[in-house]
């Protein structure tokens, strides 16, 4: 069994692109993880009301600068230390202003459940759970009741989950899972959207590229496209919207060049 926990990033237009990023825990593991969380946030000197997040905005005022970006370094160490895998989906918002802001949230949240669950028919049919992070930006309990019960809005008919058993929301303080999600979905959002950071970025995908979800080919080369890394629209016939996305491909394959 996976759980899958989610969050969203830049979702307010102000950057290029928005991120809509995963994390699938094996069941097996996450007890695990939580207690070496604990340890990892009483070395670096977290107090338990403390949140643990990516932005430094976010840091607590008791802890260090480098203590706080130590630890986002070890959870996502953690997290592929123990098998985790995470897919990110991101579309530029210059597509993304022409749907609702609904829309563009509910448009990620169907793309990573459809991979989730395309993600447990391929590791032997496993369940699933899913937690996304609360927003009330609209009544989202309403819509996975709606996702759950009548299925996936797909291709102008609906598409059921096949392995996915639960779809809930949480929130920030609630869980260690959603700790580790928020500094990988920050992670990616760093990444995508400050491509004036490249040193940084660089050292970030390499750590990220173990993660994502992928397929390896006979040559050892692991395609991360459509499964790790699912760049929306798929079809863009606007050559400003498609230049975007060649310029988004081409950082990457630089990050991942420079990074080697």
């Amino acid at each position: 069994m996976y759980l899958m926990y989610a969050d969203e990033a830049d979702q307010d237009g102000k950057k290029e692109f928005l991120i809509y990023a995963a994390v699938f825990f094996p069941s097996e593991k996450v007890l695990e993880m939580h207690n070496a969380i604990l340890n990892l946030r009483t070395q670096y000197g977290f107090e338990d009301t403390d949140l643990l997040k990516f932005s430094t905005g976010t840091k607590p005022k008791n802890v260090s600068r480098e203590n706080h970006a130590a630890i986002k370094n070890d959870l996502i160490a953690l997290a592929r230390a123990n098998g985790c895998q995470a897919c990110c989906y991101v579309t530029p918002f210059a597509i993304a202003n022409g749907q609702s802001h609904v829309d563009r949230l509910k448009f990620g949240i169907n793309t990573l459940l459809l991979k989730f669950d395309q993600f447990l028919r391929e590791h032997g049919e496993e369940a699933g759970t899913v937690c996304f992070d609360q927003t009330t930006d609209f009544k989202q309990v309403k819509y996975f009741s709606e996702v759950f019960q009548e299925g996936m809005p797909f291709q102008g008919k609906r598409k059921k989950l096949k392995y996915v058993i639960s779809i809930e929301q949480t929130s920030s303080g609630v869980s260690h899972l959603a700790s580790v999600t928020d500094v990988i979905v920050g992670a990616f959002r760093f990444i995508m959207n400050e491509p004036d950071k490249d040193k940084v970025g660089s050292i970030l995908l390499k750590e990220l590229v173990q993660l994502m979800w992928g397929q390896t080919d006979i040559n050892g080369t692991k395609n991360l496209r459509d499964r790790g890394l699912c760049i929306r629209l798929l079809k863009i016939s606007h050559q400003g919207h498609q230049a975007d996305i060649e310029a988004l491909r081409e950082r990457l394959r630089r990050y991942s060049i420079n990074s080697s």
